[in-house]
């Protein structure tokens, strides 16, 4: 846990100083929309607020219920590969399995609402296709559970093909 601590520190530290580099990527659009598919299936709306910074809204199902998570991502050019960055951010979520709808990995009573809401870490690429407004990429997001029964999710992981604008 103070491994992911320090780590989250440090992440918030590198996104509260903005790096001089340019970013040719980001000129190109402001907003993306699109989907995320891996241990979870959802959508995804990112929005630059400056030259190398993100918001991302990722909304997404798991083990039956709905996870809702809002990252900050800092975006960074991979120079040796035209149209590939790599990101790394971190944020909240919150996540809810409705009484009898959804079995969690934790769930011992499935007549009974869960919420579940912690901090996130990311870390992704990202690749533009051809020059176009579509993007694929892949993250890696684990997450905290500040709820005593669920702790740690190192296991997010997913996909993304993403549409700018």
């Amino acid at each position: 846990m103070k491994k992911l601590v320090l780590v989250s520190v440090l992440a918030l530290v590198l996104f509260l100083v903005e790096s001089r580099e340019s970013k040719a990527q980001v000129g190109a659009y402001n907003t993306m929309i699109g989907v995320t598919g891996g241990t979870n299936v959802g959508g995804t709306v990112k929005q630059f607020i400056s030259e190398q910074g993100a918001i991302d809204l990722l909304v997404y199902n798991r083990w039956k219920g709905w996870v809702g998570a809002l990252l900050y991502e800092h975006h960074m050019n991979i120079r040796e590969f035209e149209g590939l960055e790599w990101y790394i951010g971190g944020g909240a979520h919150y996540g809810m399995w409705k009484d009898g709808k959804g079995e969690p990995p934790w769930v011992y009573k499935i007549d009974q609402d869960y919420n579940v809401f912690g901090v996130d870490a990311i870390v992704g690429l990202e690749y533009n296709i051809n020059r176009s407004n579509f993007y694929v990429g892949c993250y890696w997001k684990p997450a905290y559970n500040f709820e005593e029964f669920t702790k740690l999710w190192e296991d997010e992981a997913a996909f993304t093909l993403r549409y700018s604008f």
